[in-house]
């Protein structure tokens, strides 16, 4: 029985206990209180845990996540994906060509970039997740601790790794699809691992992925389909790099209000934004206004309509059988935080005593 199993029982048992007539179903009924409660304005959308949005004319549709995923309770976390595959960025993405639904997802921009809400219990130290990272930002990371602690008269027992490492384990964000009247084509801003959850006949032509560094990857998604990373920091993409920015719109509360001063924040973000559509365009072609979800903090997108029926809901797998391709780097490892980052400090101890011992000589 994993984790989420015994802790979501204990809940049902408390609420079944509360209302004393007890519970009919396997899984708990839906929440009452409207999902759009846990969308707030500000200068983005900031959406709560366990809330999925979609794109909406004016602001992002948002939904619970129980309404379209089954298995919630009993997600198996332990099984580990199918393949690890590293995709090497290029600024040769794959246009799917006319015709298709394509979409744009942005989790974040600007300052924002890369950060987002994670699932439920990604957060949870025993839940395993993908790490990945290159050399060359363990050896930076670790000469910046070599040469601190020789400036501060310390030594290896009295190093303090700080926030400034690689990650040892990315946010994992859920991507659901029911539509299945068109071949889609997905632009995904914003790092982190894309687990996709597809209702059956989805079609997918083509997926990319913009990401500020090497943490970036796409669960669930069929080998035939084409998959392109495009990064800030890889020497293969910076020609081809444009900033990431969230769309200032309706979500930019008081900054909207202050669009005639052209100091404001809102005019300030506006030609990053245009910027950024042109980027898209270029690379997969023009993606309708009615198509792009962008909002600030997220953890889940849904494509299409939510399910109508209890029952049709998409079965939750978070990476039994599934395959995973990152964006290629030096280092990969699939296991939970703990352990990860482990093997992260182990890395990084190789090269903070290589420069430790060259400053010292």
């Amino acid at each position: 029985m994993t984790y989420l199993r015994r802790r979501s029982l204990a809940g049902v048992a408390i609420a079944c206990a509360l209302i004393f007539n007890g519970c009919a179903k396997s899984e708990p009924d839906l929440p009452t209180f409207d999902p759009m409660d846990k969308i707030r304005k500000s200068e983005g959308w900031k959406v709560g845990r366990a809330i999925a949005v979609s794109p909406g004319k004016t602001e992002p549709t948002p939904h619970h996540v129980q309404s379209i995923t089954s298995n919630w309770h009993d997600v198996d976390f332990k099984t580990p994906p199918l393949s690890l595959t590293p995709v090497a960025p290029s600024c040769r993405v794959v246009n799917p060509g006319m015709g298709g639904g394509k979409y744009l997802l942005l989790t974040g921009g600007g300052i924002l970039t890369g950060q987002g809400a994670e699932f439920p219990l990604m957060d949870d130290p025993d839940v395993p997740g993908l790490m990945t990272f290159n050399d060359d930002k363990a050896s930076l990371f670790a000469k910046d601790q070599a040469d601190n602690m020789i400036k501060n008269g310390r030594r290896k027992s009295s190093r303090s790794w700080d926030f400034n490492r690689p990650k040892s384990k990315m946010i994992m964000r859920d991507v659901f699809i029911t539509n299945t009247s068109e071949n889609l084509s997905i632009a995904l801003a914003g790092g982190g691992l894309y687990n996709f959850h597809m209702a059956p006949g989805v079609s997918l032509s083509s997926i990319v992925v913009y990401s500020k560094d090497e943490n970036a990857a796409v669960a669930g998604v069929p080998e035939h389909v084409p998959v392109s990373f495009v990064s800030e920091t890889d020497p293969a993409t910076k020609k081809c790099w444009t900033r990431m920015q969230t769309r200032p719109d309706d979500s930019w509360g008081r900054a909207k209000s202050r669009q005639r001063d052209k100091r404001s924040r809102y005019n300030a973000v506006k030609p990053f934004w245009k910027a950024f559509q042109r980027r898209v365009s270029k690379d997969i072609g023009a993606i309708p206004e009615d198509n792009i979800v962008s909002v600030a903090f997220t953890g889940h997108f849904l494509i299409g309509p939510p399910p109508t029926r209890y029952e049709d809901r998409i079965p939750y797998v978070a990476f039994r059988n599934k395959p995973i391709r990152y964006m290629a780097a030096d280092h990969v490892r699939f296991g939970t935080r703990d352990e990860n980052a482990k093997y992260l400090n182990g890395v990084v101890d190789q090269y903070y005593d290589a420069h430790l011992a060259s400053a010292t000589k």
